[in-house]
């Protein structure tokens, strides 16, 4: 029967419809259904028979006792090769060329045909372990979804297409060896060279320079390998009008492109794609925007307005320039903050001046470039509103001012005043006997940041995730992997006070961002206080979104099964997870804070594309809290955004609903509400950066 069925839809069909058969008929049988331990050791069998059959991959240890398998070269270069060959076998992974089906339930809408099997409205595979995915998902398929669904069915349904002369340049970089413009080097990093005759300290730095270097040649070859599947992608969909990419959101309704190349991808993809269909300007002021947008991709970001438009005229210049020759002008867009992003805009601004040049203004005039407005640091933004903030409200750019406020380099300026003094006034150094090694005082490790700068990039990370639960131990390791570590024996940091130096700005980071947003860390308090309570009772946190989407958080106890396996020569161990069914109380306090946030961006985004979509805009870029539509439209979307967001939270008393839905799960009375300070939320509908 499968001979004669053409496609793998009928096959599975087909299949499916015997096994059916079988099962109504209680014919006496037993599938066997594997562990999963079993399919773990398959796996591993089969990751050996790859290894020792091909040097496509090599297995490399990086310390301690996990072992990482890597492409070689050689894997790269056929890659590279055939990466026609490959997009056609990745269908799952490609945008579409026909408007993706609306989703009308649960399981309905996205793909069409065979690949609608693939994917839900909302991601729950993470439930299916414990017995919670039958409840969860039986809750769901009951609750109304129209506004969630509104809102997917309105961005996916947005018409794209390639920008073929960005693809041009894209791959003469690639085939200029890359290493410009953001893009990796397409050759692999030169080894060091070997020790001779090395003194035991001397080995132990040349082997802390080789693991920095096998980090930087990993992750070069990862950042290649995308960057083949995005050009080969956008070259295989170039010559359509349209093209669209289906979406679907996770269980906190986070709007997400189901294909890997997409609208939320990096500078390159995003680079790559522009609206189709694009509305042409009705208002010759409309053109401010274009030069706002323009700025913002070269990373002139923390200026006003004015200072944006002023820097896109005082550099018309080298933008013709990049429009007329951009690979002689590589060397000037190439080292801005988004290339690619910036690339488009310079091919479109002269598009733009040479129709003014003809009509005078450019009424009548379109571009397919996004134009987007993004949020200030948006977890804090919304505890900020949440709680009427005065402080935390200004220092996101809540309240109305003359130019952005940047929180990051406010934090930076706090940091820098304590390690100021304590550059003269810290704590000595002190020699650990027992560790036989020196314990840094904060007299030297402040001497060593400010030689080293500490500015908004420092901070940056920590201030942004302080809404999304990480604390003083996050930031210790954000600071490290950001910082520290990329310039370990570049004259500051050494291997010995690299982590005591990470510590001690972690710490004075936590200090000061307490003092720039002190609601939010009480919001973040409260919440933690009443997941404990509630998770003493073997509960799961559960709430409803203001857009009507139900969630549960789906931590739950895990455990490791242990098991061996001859592998490549040698023994190894296999871990096996498996859930308890007890829920993670620990998973579940740490989770709640960026859990609950993410869902109040998520209901902002939705509501503002519901909105949007009734007062006739039809492009949407989102990414969480970037809201993106064509030129003609962005005036309208930027206060569309501010509207939106005050309504979420006028209409709405989001800690007081949390309070309300949860109570039932803990018999004792929970915790008084965090008090609200005196910030006028109506303030937001006047603030130029609030969204900018």
């Amino acid at each position: 029967g499968l001979k004669t069925r053409n496609s793998d839809y009928y096959r599975r069909y087909y299949v499916q419809q015997i096994e059916k058969k079988v099962m109504d008929a209680n014919i006496p049988w037993k599938a066997k259904t594997f562990e999963k331990a079993e399919w773990m050791t398959l796996g591993g069998k089969l990751v050996e028979i790859l290894l020792a059959s091909t040097d496509l991959f090599e297995l490399k240890s990086i310390g301690g006792s996990t072992d990482d398998i890597h492409a070689t070269q050689k894997f790269l270069d056929i890659w590279q090769a055939n990466t026609d060959y490959a997009i056609l076998h990745t269908y799952k992974n490609c945008p579409t060329i026909i408007p993706p089906k609306d989703w009308s339930s649960i399981s309905e809408g996205g793909y069409f045909g065979e690949l609608s099997v693939f994917n839900k409205a909302v991601r729950v595979s993470r439930f299916k372990e414990g017995g919670y995915y039958e409840k969860y998902f039986k809750k769901l398929k009951s609750a109304d979804l129209s506004k969630p669904f509104k809102a997917l069915n309105a961005i996916q349904s947005t018409p794209w297409k390639i920008d073929k002369k960005v693809l041009k340049v894209a791959h003469e970089i690639v085939k200029m060896g890359g290493d410009r413009a953001g893009l990796p080097s397409t050759e692999p990093y030169q080894g060091l060279p070997p020790l001779h005759n090395p003194t035991e300290e001397e080995l132990k730095a040349h082997k802390n320079k080789m693991f920095l270097q096998y980090k930087k040649e990993s992750s070069r070859k990862g950042k290649m390998v995308r960057v083949l599947a995005n050009l080969n992608t956008a070259e295989r969909f170039k010559d359509y009008e349209r093209i669209y990419f289906p979406c679907n959101m996770d269980f906190r309704g986070r709007i997400y492109p189901i294909p890997s190349f997409n609208f939320q991808g990096d500078d390159l993809n995003k680079g790559l794609i522009q609206f189709a269909d694009a509305p042409k300007v009705t208002d010759n002021g409309t053109e401010r925007w274009f030069l706002i947008a323009g700025a913002e991709f070269a990373g002139i970001d923390k200026v006003s307005f004015t200072d944006e438009i002023k820097w896109v005229k005082e550099n018309e210049q080298n933008i013709l320039d990049t429009a007329e020759d951009p690979i002689a002008m590589l060397d000037w867009w190439g080292n801005l903050d988004c290339p690619f992003e910036f690339l488009q805009f310079c091919f479109e601004y002269k598009k733009m001046i040479d129709y003014k040049s003809i009509h005078g203004s450019i009424v009548g005039w379109s571009t397919g470039v996004p134009i987007a407005f993004d949020g200030t640091c948006s977890g804090l933004q919304h505890f900020s509103a949440i709680l009427r903030d005065p402080v935390g409200a200004e220092a996101v750019n809540l309240k109305p001012s003359e130019k952005p406020q940047d929180i990051y380099g406010r934090v930076a300026q706090v940091v820098n005043q304590v390690l100021k003094h304590d550059s003269e006034h810290g704590t000595a150094d002190e020699w650990d006997a027992d560790k036989n090694r020196p314990k840094y005082g904060t007299k030297t490790m402040a001497q060593l940041w400010l030689n080293f700068g500490v500015n908004r990039k420092v901070t940056k990370r920590s201030v942004m995730t302080l809404a999304y639960g990480s604390k003083e131990y996050g930031f210790k390791e954000q600071v490290f992997t950001d910082t520290v570590e990329p310039h370990l024996d570049e004259g500051v940091f050494t291997e010995d006070n690299a982590r005591p130096c990470s510590a001690y700005m972690a710490k004075l980071i936590w200090e000061a961002v307490k003092k720039v947003v002190v609601k939010a860390v009480e919001g973040m308090e409260w919440l933690h206080k009443v997941t404990r309570m509630i998770c003493k009772n073997e509960n799961v946190v559960q709430w409803t979104t203001p857009m009507g989407l139900i969630i549960h958080q789906p931590y739950l106890t895990t455990k490791s099964k242990t098991y061996r396996l001859r592998f490549a020569q040698t023994q190894k161990r296999i871990y096996v997870p498996y859930t308890l069914g007890d829920v993670n109380s620990k998973k579940q306090e740490n989770s709640i804070a960026p859990n609950f946030i993410h869902s109040m961006d998520a209901s902002h985004l939705q509501l503002t594309v519901c909105t949007a979509k009734d007062l006739g805009i039809n492009h949407f870029a989102m990414i969480h809290d970037s809201y993106g539509t064509t030129l003609e439209n962005a005036g309208q979307m930027f206060k569309t955004i501010r509207e939106c967001f005050v309504q979420l939270y006028t209409e709405h008393d989001v800690l007081k609903e949390f309070a309300e839905e949860v109570t039932h799960l803990t018999e004792k009375k929970l915790p008084d509400l965090p008090e609200k300070g005196s910030f006028n939320i109506n303030e937001v509908l006047s603030s130029l950066y609030a969204f900018h």
